[in-house]
């Protein structure tokens, strides 16, 4: 089913909040520094308002927006050379225990393990303006694609080496680049379908819910009993959500698009601001009358 065009292009907005905007501005400016508080109470700002503004707008702490940064540097890095000393320098990273560390805390795998493996999954990193997200695929299939910051990514990293022979291999492969160009044009504001095969791990009534998800319109919603009826399932609502959010195809697979029966916005694993900016986004596909109003 073709995906209506858009009449006005989505656009996330910057940062409201100037501390904010100035921070990642500095950040941008030299992406390399390595930031402390200490840097931060030099610039005149409170630490502890830094970090609530910084949760409030990405999830993240201003240093672990850093940080996180610097890993994606350094997977990019790895991908294309296989080097971890260069990477580990690349990022800015002066001993190789932070680095292993750092990367482990991210990603639940050592750097060296997506060096040293024969698996026949690719990882590479796709950056979007809601935060870097990594994606895991074979040949022709995506496999998983989650942001970088979720906490259950290094568990589900864990899962696909165990049952894929090895950690993925960094690089990139046709179903990458393609859904790295979907994505793209997502968020430009050019189309909402993705087309880019996928596999779907789990049991048969968790794919039966994530298909169900899949037939919710960009610019829609549903609640969890919707699709609980909708699989004819109706006292099912519960089960409906663990399978929700079991999802790990994020955005092709828009568990986003569910929320509370009341309209309110319920658990996503990539952060409520998240979810919420992705239905913001999905405005502007919507049929007319059908957008959610969240005050956005």
């Amino acid at each position: 089913m073709a995906t209506p065009t858009p009449a006005t292009a989505p656009t996330l907005p910057p940062p409201d909040d100037p501390l904010v905007a100035d921070l990642v501005a500095r950040h941008d400016a030299d992406p390399e520094r390595r930031w402390t508080e200490t840097d931060v109470v030099a610039l005149g700002y409170d630490p502890s308002t830094v970090r609530r503004a910084f949760r409030r707008h990405f999830g993240v702490t201003f240093l672990r927006y850093t940080r996180q940064a610097r890993v994606g540097r350094a997977f990019q890095h790895l991908a294309r050379t296989h080097r971890v000393i260069d990477a580990q320098l690349t990022a800015g990273f002066e001993s190789a225990s932070g680095f292993r560390d750092a990367f482990a805390r991210l990603l639940g795998v050592a750097p060296q393990d997506l060096v040293r493996t024969h698996s026949p999954l690719r990882a590479d990193w796709i950056d979007t303006p809601l935060g870097p997200m990594v994606a895991v695929a074979s040949a022709t299939q995506l496999h998983l694609l989650e942001f970088a910051d979720r906490k259950a990514l290094p568990r589900e990293l864990q899962r696909l080496a165990k049952d894929g022979g090895g950690a993925p291999a960094l690089g990139t492969t046709d179903a990458i680049a393609q859904v790295r160009d979907e994505l793209a044009a997502y968020f430009a504001g050019r189309g909402a379908h993705f087309e880019t095969p996928f596999v779907m791990a789990g049991t048969p009534f968790t794919r039966t819910v994530w298909r169900a998800l899949r037939e919710i319109p960009a610019g829609e919603t549903r609640s969890y009993l919707d699709i609980a009826r909708a699989i004819g399932r109706p006292t099912a609502t519960r089960a409906v959500a663990r399978a929700n959010g079991a999802n790990q195809i994020a955005i092709v697979i828009p568990c986003h698009r569910v929320i509370g029966a009341d309209g309110s916005l319920t658990g996503y694993g990539g952060g409520l601001w998240r979810k919420q900016r992705l239905i913001a986004v999905e405005a502007a596909y919507a049929p007319a009358g059908h957008a959610l109003d969240l005050g956005l």
